[in-house]
């Protein structure tokens, strides 16, 4: 009689985060159970806590798996060079990650409403957004690019926050709206919010 093959423990972890993403993207987080996620893996209930303490852990996990996308988008940007097309690079990539996974990014940002750990996850998830891009602000000032009059952390907070609202509604459910269309709004928006009318 042959063993059945132990998992990898990293693609174990893997395939628990993809379910309570597919999960979230059809159901609302209060309805999110260990035994839910599972059935959509092939492994059994005690592997999750190899991984996970609870439902809010795999949750907060989601969050970070999903904001290291985001920042990976954003820092076409925030660390680029070419004022146009590093912004243009990063409201798509940017785009394409909510088109992907907005409806999980809705779940979360409801569950953020109801769940404090949640809601600590996903705030310091859009905080570090807020720093880097009031950073950014604040650089392009002493570079004499932005106006110096400018509240770069309050600026930095409206910008941040808009984009979230935006794009978490515009995907997560459909019909969803030309992404074409989408990177072209918030760009026009940063850009003549930052650096005057282009």
């Amino acid at each position: 009689m042959s063993r059945r093959p132990k998992h990898d423990p990293k693609e174990s972890e893997r395939e628990i985060l993809v379910a309570a993403e597919e999960f979230l993207r059809e159901r609302p987080f209060r309805e999110m159970t260990v035994d839910a996620v599972m059935s959509r893996t092939g492994l059994k209930r005690p592997a999750f806590y190899v991984h996970f303490r609870d439902r809010h852990d795999l949750a907060l996990r989601v969050v970070e798996h999903l904001g290291m996308e985001i920042g990976e988008m954003v820092d076409r940007w925030l660390v680029g060079t070419d004022l146009v097309n590093d912004a243009r690079s990063a409201f798509r990539g940017l785009t394409e990650v909510y088109s992907q996974h907005g409806r999980v990014l809705r779940a979360l940002s409801d569950a953020a409403g109801s769940d404090e750990k949640v809601e600590a996850a996903y705030a310091q998830l859009i905080q570090q957004f807020i720093d880097a891009t009031a950073k950014r602000i604040a650089d392009d000032q002493a570079d004499g690019k932005i106006n110096a009059d400018l509240d770069a952390n309050e600026t930095a907070r409206a910008l941040v926050w808009m984009d979230e609202r935006y794009l978490t509604q515009s995907f997560s459910a459909e019909p969803y709206p030309d992404p074409d269309v989408v990177v072209e709004v918030l760009y026009n928006i940063w850009m003549s919010a930052l650096y005057g009318p282009r």
